[in-house]
């Protein structure tokens, strides 16, 4: 998909309003979902505590290796879709034709690295299932399934979003001058990249 430049150069510029309106709702969306995953990951920990050796001895762990590269994976696509938005930016502050068109390919970029990551965690579980470990299967089973389930429905939403955007700006819906729905998206983004690296370190090197 391209951005339409004739479509985006007729955008007007949005209100201030309006761009304020759109940060506060996700300011909003993301502390109360950071309130509640706070509450996942204490409980975590909680029950980490009661075990005394993590992770418990004699379990199939799922695959380090896969982990690591699905981590590294998605914080790409967070930087691709952070210097999209900044290019798309820098375009509405006179930039050249050339920073919409790279601003298009780290978007795509951003995008597509989301749905490998997304391919990469159903791998994990299926890594696990393969094993004979099942979310009943134990208390490391449970956590990791049940945390990682609850991420993967962000990780959905997160898509979703990306690829509604996406489609803003091709439409020309979206563009330099109207970039605050589009830029918020992608703070959502960088916020499941963030609880992902949470749960990375807590399942697979602490």
């Amino acid at each position: 998909m391209n951005v339409s430049s004739a479509a985006t150069s007729t955008l007007s510029k949005e209100e201030v309003r309006t761009r304020v309106d759109v940060t506060l709702g996700m300011i909003f969306f993301i502390g109360s979902w950071t309130m509640a995953f706070g509450t996942l990951f204490l409980s975590f920990l909680v029950l980490r505590q009661r075990v005394g050796v993590w992770p418990p001895e004699g379990i199939v762990l799922p695959s380090f290796p896969l982990a690591t590269v699905a981590t590294l994976i998605l914080v790409a696509s967070s930087l691709g879709l952070h210097r999209a938005v900044r290019a798309w930016d820098a375009k509405g502050g006179g930039g050249e034709r050339e920073q919409a068109s790279s601003a298009q390919r780290d978007w795509a970029v951003g995008v597509g690295l989301g749905f490998a990551f997304a391919v990469l965690q159903a791998l994990l579980w299926a890594d696990l299932l393969a094993a004979g470990r099942f979310p009943s299967s134990g208390l490391y089973e449970s956590l990791f399934y049940g945390l990682t389930w609850v991420h993967a429905a962000h990780v959905v939403i997160g898509l979703l979003a990306l690829l509604w955007a996406w489609i803003g700006l091709s439409s020309g819906r979206y563009g330099p001058n109207r970039l605050s729905t589009v830029s918020n998206i992608v703070i959502f983004w960088h916020f499941v990249d963030v609880v992902w690296i949470v749960l990375y370190l807590g399942f697979f090197v602490f």
